[in-house]
């Protein structure tokens, strides 16, 4: 579900990620943090901390791309203004739901494929939910899976009640 404080984005864990081109819902905190980004820094998802107002700037350059994109960099602008460069592991993270950092007319992906994408591994069983959000275990066991769901019709039927009754939660 998109965040209904913002309109758009994620929540978890304390935090709201939204794509860019939805970074002015996020308010003052962002507008601020962006003064102290080096001018060559080039992002793709913002994060703020709603805890701490900590506004991070994250490199995801395959947001539009990939169904669960890779981070490739993040830079963070913490409330006092110090800035911190983090490095991205061999094995970055990914992102799953990429459709809650948009709005629906979002043009840069199809956006209700995204949803059915997110209905479709929802639906797998036996996904362990602690190591998805590494790129390797995830193309090596949840992305073969999710192949061999679209092959099969009765896996295609699944996801799509799945999706229909985590739509009609949400509304």
């Amino acid at each position: 579900m998109r965040s209904r404080r913002y309109g758009v984005g994620k929540e978890i864990g304390g935090s709201v990620y939204v794509h860019r081109r939805y970074e002015d819902r996020l308010g003052p905190p962002v507008s601020w943090a962006k003064r102290w980004l080096p001018a060559d820094w080039a992002y793709d998802v913002v994060k703020v901390n709603r805890r701490t107002n900590a506004v991070s700037f994250i490199q995801c350059p395959e947001f539009d791309i990939e169904p669960e994109p890779s981070i490739a960099g993040v830079m963070t602008v913490r409330a006092d203004g110090t800035v911190q460069r983090r490095a991205v592991p061999s094995d970055p993270p990914i992102y799953h739901h990429k459709w809650l950092f948009v709005d629906d007319d979002y043009t840069g992906f199809d956006v209700e494929q995204s949803k059915h994408r997110s209905a479709a591994w929802l639906a797998l069983p036996d996904v362990d939910k602690s190591r998805i959000g590494r790129r390797s275990y995830w193309r090596t066991h949840v992305v073969p899976r999710l192949d061999d769901c679209d092959q099969n019709l009765v896996c295609s039927r699944d996801v799509a009640t799945s999706f229909k009754s985590q739509t009609e939660a949400a509304s």
